[in-house]
């Protein structure tokens, strides 16, 4: 989402560190795990200039973006081992020294991954993928000692021999059908531990800029107490807790210098911005069981009158969720700081919202909900948004 340029990338590295860990007769478990890593290795690529600069085999800078995604990911349990692998896939194993970087241990799995995201930085576009293999092989077997662990080296000589291999590479590439998939192993979560991984996206959605980096911390606490005043159920309250994390999980594809941009959009920016609800829909539609948390979180720009964006749904076609999700986000825009504006104070956003209710934009009740309990929303906001500034101000410190 972050770059079409660079679409499949991530697929081609688990895929290629898979067939590997297969070779080296990896037990089910740390293969499990291991693909999970090469899935998320770029997480930390927060911009699509920080992607493109590990894309060539000479990688520039390669270990910022390494250390962004061990960052992101060390303090969730279910991610805590694989942002260990994370940090360090770009690390050389430079005749087994490698083994340490900055006082700190390598797992095998980080090299693992190196060579895979090395090997898939080699494919080029312009022939059949197979016509390429003695000439990827020759260029990573001259590094083998040097950038690679000699033993994943000579699996991937037994693997280059396999047809099938590359065939499988050509299919990813072209988002087609492929011969091996990979077997995750599925895990199932309860709906405190979903929120967990919401909150997780919301870091990588909100820390691409610094202008955005509480927006859904805001959204997801307003959301939430609006639906417990609105006597909600506690299962409905934490599905919108969730969604307010996500809803704005399209804005990947939105350029950060739209996002940071310090004064109003023009008319092709705005067109650019819209995207994001669209893309949040379909990205979402992926997951089983999200099925009402993506309706609540990809709705959050339709309006009651059915002139919001992008399916023009109107009143009854709207749910509750995703009505307060609407409020939600405009109660947090327009009283958050944006790098054009200061947030603006109650007497002036009771007034819009009251305006919108009014003009049938927006649910009256909802809104009349807000206003009655206005300070309890309103510190609830405050609150959650203080806690993730702290938190993203200590994540750019550990970056300088």
């Amino acid at each position: 989402m972050v770059s079409p340029e660079l679409h499949h990338h991530q697929r081609l590295v688990a895929y290629i560190t898979n067939n590997l860990g297969e070779e080296l007769n990896f037990e089910e478990k740390k293969l499990n795990e291991v693909c999970v890593a090469a899935v998320l290795h770029d997480i930390g690529g927060l911009s699509m200039q920080e992607r493109i600069k590990v894309l060539k085999f000479e990688a520039i800078n390669p270990h910022q973006h390494a250390r962004i995604g061990w960052l992101l990911l060390k303090d969730y349990r279910e991610f805590s081992e694989i942002a260990k692998i994370i940090k360090f896939h770009h690390v050389d194993w430079n005749d087994g020294e490698g083994l340490m970087f900055c006082g700190e241990a390598v797992m095998p799995e980080s090299h693992l991954i190196h060579l895979a995201d090395r090997i898939a930085t080699l494919i080029s576009k312009d022939e059949k993928i197979i016509y390429q293999k003695d000439r990827i092989f020759e260029k990573i077997a001259a590094a083998s000692g040097r950038k690679f662990n000699p033993d994943y080296v000579k699996a991937f000589e037994r693997l280059k021999e396999k047809e099938f291999f590359w065939y499988d590479l050509e299919s990813i590439s072209s988002a087609r059908r492929y011969y091996k998939n990979i077997r995750f192993q599925d895990q199932r979560l309860d709906i405190d531990e979903l929120i967990g991984i919401t909150k997780l996206f919301a870091r990588v959605i909100d820390f691409r800029s610094r202008f955005t980096a509480v927006h859904s911390e805001g959204v997801s606490s307003v959301a939430k107490r609006l639906a417990q005043h609105l006597k909600c159920d506690e299962l409905t309250c934490k599905k919108i807790q969730a969604a307010g994390y996500i809803h704005d999980i399209g804005k990947l594809t939105v350029p950060t210098e739209i996002l940071e941009k310090p004064a109003g959009l023009s008319h092709a920016e705005f067109a650019v911005m819209k995207e994001h609800t669209y893309h949040t829909y379909v990205l979402l539609c992926q997951v089983t069981g999200f099925e009402e948390i993506n309706e609540f979180a990809s709705m959050h720009h339709e309006r009651l009158d059915g002139t919001g964006y992008p399916f023009k749904k109107k009143g009854s076609e709207l749910s509750l969720g995703a009505r307060i999700m609407a409020v939600a986000d405009i109660f947090t825009a327009v009283s958050e700081n944006r790098p054009y504006r200061k947030g603006m104070q109650k007497e002036k956003v009771v007034n819009i919202l009251k305006q919108m209710a009014e003009d049938k934009k927006i649910d009256a009740d909802i809104v009349a909900t807000l206003i009655t309990y206005y300070h309890d929303i309103n510190n609830a906001r405050i609150k959650a948004q203080k806690k993730a500034r702290i938190r993203y101000n200590d994540f750019a410190k550990l970056l300088t």
